[in-house]
């Protein structure tokens, strides 16, 4: 949809609706000169959202969150009440809700590698944690679970921490809005870098992002099984 259309779906102004394209908050499908055509369906998935209340987590309540709905242990969040609240809100919250207040678990950014196979070699490399559609092909066991084909894919996805998202970028391509590689940054003392994978509900959120529509419905099917198994 165009800029007007998109502002006009979330009641802001076109200038509102340019700078959220810029900071990757809906998706530029495409750039004709100084024109902007803007992805429908992440314009309505904000326009959703926007109607939800609560105010979205920080990083490190994200992440405590996405961790406790894959089972895993919460070392970083020392206030035994803080973690009793989140609990009783992820107890009350469906798939939608979580991923809305999720949305702040990292930075966003897209970038356009230099060269044929960079995207999947970033993964392999261990430059990036696999997320989404790089942990349907990399990981067999996360592939299973979400029902998706582990096929190679031209695309890639994944966290990076803040002190080493200039030197990836640097060596391996360049940001833009139509990039190959979705990049999402977090900071360098973000929790799950401790662990060997990242909590499946992360990789659930993330493909609950994606323009495709299978691996969006397979993301929020698989987050509302854990919010479900949560209860």
């Amino acid at each position: 949809m165009t800029v007007h259309d998109a502002a006009a779906a979330l009641s802001v102004t076109e200038r509102q609706v340019t700078r959220l394209a810029r900071a990757g908050s809906i998706t530029i499908a495409r750039e004709i000169g100084k024109s902007l055509l803007i992805d429908s369906a992440s314009v309505h998935r904000m326009a959703q959202a926007s109607r939800r209340r609560g105010r979205p987590w920080n990083q490190d309540v994200a992440w405590a969150a996405l961790t406790l709905l894959s089972h895993r242990t919460v070392d970083w969040i020392r206030a035994p009440e803080q973690i009793t609240r989140l609990k009783h809100r992820l107890r009350r919250s469906n798939a939608d809700e979580v991923a809305y207040l999720a949305r702040n678990r990292a930075t966003t950014y897209h970038m356009e590698t230099w060269g044929e196979g960079d995207a999947d070699g970033l993964i392999r490399g261990g430059y990036l944690a696999a997320t989404g559609i790089s942990a349907i092909i990399h990981v067999p066991k996360t592939a299973a679970r979400f029902g998706l084909s582990a096929a190679r894919h031209d695309k890639a996805d994944g966290y990076v921490v803040d002190d080493d998202f200039a030197d990836v970028v640097e060596e391996f391509g360049t940001l833009s809005h139509n990039g190959d590689v979705t990049l999402r940054v977090v900071s360098d003392l973000n929790p799950f870098f401790r662990t060997p994978t990242l909590p499946l509900a992360a990789v659930a959120v993330d493909l609950m992002e994606s323009l495709d529509t299978r691996q969006r419905s397979a993301g929020t099917r698989v987050l509302q099984e854990l919010l479900d198994d949560f209860l």
